[in-house]
């Protein structure tokens, strides 16, 4: 690798101890901040003939010059880093993104009567904190059981039980042992306080079993409405206990984190299991990460979010196998820095069987999950702008795309066969202007055929100037290749009209992958696929992606939405409702089989008795049917 005279000597210079460098560019913009546990091993890895993820090779192109700074330890080191990172939000760095803070829940057992509430962030202010929850719909659930079960005083007021005073509407109502008047000792209060703290620590049936003892000694006392207050609150836990999904037969609290990832993006799923409960979840998205090692992501995963959460389990199970000795050391040293901001031991594990390996194996499929629906999930993010300036640029567009019309073809066999239009105004879905086209010449499956028919009438709807059809559009995308684009292009040129036309391709696991058309030459993403038409992968430009994804599959869902009613139209009204022996089943089954109410009536008996549910007898009238005189 070739490097500057300044990074040369920088390099000379490093030490033998831990700390944390920052690389930067030309423009002194800081690309990565790392942590090391040996500085000059760590530095100069980077500049040495080993392998790299994409991501990290091009950021090492970049390189101007880097700084250091030297700490008296690696978990100094790791605390300077999580705190650079979130300064600077370097664009190499694997960085965990979320639009909002974790809701948690509070105690504030300081206090000589503790209160219950939702927190937006964890403060070191004496208070217990519970979560992270996946929604504020979900702690409030929790806090409203909680008011039913133990109901802490929800007021913020200075208690002075010795004062006496009349109790609030809360006491009335069962919400609250009244404090403020005196109507509960401190010794009660906090009984009942450490009853909530187990219940929030998932030890429901720790709590369930104290009440069930309270409810039969209250009814052994002949104390029949009290004993009702309990079998209450003993049905309102079982109505938590129903929202929360049982994973463990233990009473074990721990994280469970796993990874998925498509062509470009990461996502990082975590479930949150107290009491062998999921009580929340959450998942974050590694933009550009795709290339990195999941070891990797997952390590900054932990540097990065328990970095900020109070809440640290004694066990988190990961789906990485942390094999090597550089993972290993990194594995341990994670260990031991959870285990001190826990203040207790907190392991690092991957399960190789069991309720715990499938677990995680759920959360990865939720990630896999996560990160499609994000993919798809484009619009309304802030990135749009973004996205079509790249699209401008990437197509050598003299504007802005700012309206963009997409077609896809959908078909059921030989019959069904319609088109969807969907329009795109500067990145956003734009419904109103949605078409769709049920196909009058084509009456076999020829999607090169049915794609010039719905553009045809869409491009003559243009020139009789119908109302709808007024405007076009900056760019015409097709669901397709290049026969697709070949096909729209020469129903362009039929009307005279200029518009640059790309085709979406998809990959053979049907995600989005790349644009085909004719491209400006020299541009580093494009294939040279053998012909006029270029390939250029999307990949690598994250945003542009997203977008296309986005346009794609609302073309498809459009489309595959029109053809579901056609079909299920078909499957209601049809001339087979005439003949007595058949009824919905028998005419689904043979819809389903051959295709075509034509296909049917050109059938023979034999072939009619071939149909799963059809005897030879009903195969006879079905065919006398169809072959009876005048018909």
């Amino acid at each position: 690798m070739i490097m500057n005279s300044i990074i040369q000597e920088d390099l000379k210079k490093l030490p033998e101890k831990p700390g944390v460098y920052i690389m930067r560019n030309e423009e002194d913009t800081v690309l990565y901040v790392g942590k090391a546990r040996i500085l000059k091993n760590r530095v100069r890895s980077y500049f040495q003939n080993t392998p790299h993820s994409d991501r990290i090779t091009v950021m090492i192109s970049q390189i101007d010059h880097f700084e250091y700074i030297v700490c008296d330890s690696e978990y100094e080191a790791l605390l300077l880093e999580n705190n650079l990172i979130k300064k600077y939000k370097p664009k190499y760095n694997v960085l965990l993104k979320d639009d909002k803070g974790f809701p948690y829940i509070k105690v504030t057992v300081s206090e000589p009567f503790p209160r219950v509430l939702l927190a937006r962030s964890v403060q070191k202010d004496g208070s217990k904190y519970f979560g992270p929850y996946h929604s504020t719909w979900a702690v409030n659930t929790t806090l409203e059981a909680i008011k039913t079960i133990l109901p802490l005083r929800p007021c913020n007021k200075n208690i002075r039980p010795a004062s006496g005073g009349r109790p609030c509407l809360n006491y009335h109502i069962g919400l609250c042992k009244g404090p403020c008047c005196g109507k509960i000792s401190e010794e009660e209060y906090a009984a009942m306080t450490e009853d909530v703290l187990t219940f929030l620590n998932g030890h429901i049936h720790t709590l369930e079993k104290k009440l069930h003892g309270k409810m039969l000694a209250a009814a052994e006392a002949l104390d029949f409405e009290q004993a009702a207050v309990y079998r209450e609150k003993i049905k309102a836990i079982h109505v938590i206990e129903e929202k929360q999904k049982i994973v463990s037969v233990s009473d074990d609290d721990f994280d469970a984190a796993a990874i998925e990832k498509n062509d470009v993006d990461a996502c990082l799923q975590v479930f949150f299991v107290r009491g062998g409960n999921v009580v929340g979840r959450e998942f974050f998205i590694f933009e550009g990460a795709a290339a990195d090692s999941d070891e990797g992501i997952m390590s900054s995963f932990i540097k990065q979010f328990y970095a900020e959460n109070y809440v640290i389990p004694p066990k988190i199970y990961i789906q990485c196998m942390l094999d090597s000795e550089a993972e290993q050391e990194e594995k341990e040293f994670l260990q031991s820095w959870l285990s001190g901001l826990r203040g207790g031991k907190c392991e690092i594990i991957t399960p190789q069987r069991g309720s715990k390996k499938k677990l995680v194996e759920m959360v990865k499929m939720n990630a896999g999950i996560a990160l499609a629906n994000k993919a798809s999930a484009f619009t309304g993010n802030g990135q749009e702008q973004k996205a079509l300036e790249i699209l401008q640029e990437v197509l050598s567009l003299d504007h802005i795309p700012a309206r963009i019309e997409a077609y896809d073809i959908s078909n059921t066999g030989d019959s069904e066969i319609n088109a969807s239009l969907i329009v795109f105004v500067n990145g956003l879905p734009y419904k109103k202007a949605y078409k769709k086209y049920n196909m009058k010449e084509i009456q076999q499956r020829n999607d090169v055929g049915s794609m010039q028919e719905v553009l045809r009438r869409r491009f003559t709807a243009y020139e009789e100037k119908r109302e709808g059809f007024e405007t076009l559009p900056d760019l015409l995308l097709v669901d397709g290749g290049a026969g697709q684009v070949s096909a729209a292009e020469a129903v362009l040129q039929e009307k005279s009209i200029n518009l640059p036309v790309y085709g979406m391709v998809k990959d053979d696991k049907h995600r989005t992958r790349s644009l085909v058309g004719i491209f400006s030459e020299g541009n580093p993403s494009v294939i040279d696929n053998r012909s006029s038409y270029k390939e250029f992968v999307l990949k690598d430009h994250v945003e542009l992606w997203r977008l296309i994804s986005a346009i794609q599959n609302e073309a498809h869902r459009f489309a595959i939405q029109q053809n579901r009613k056609m079909t299920q139209k078909r499957y209601r009204l049809s001339e087979l409702d005439n003949i007595p022996s058949v009824g919905e089943k028998r005419k689904f089954s043979l819809l389903k089989h051959f295709g075509s109410l034509a296909a049917i009536r050109n059938a023979t008996a034999e072939q009619l008795a071939e149909v799963k549910g059809i005897s030879p007898a009903t195969a006879a009238n079905i065919y006398a049917y169809f072959h009876k005189e005048g018909h």
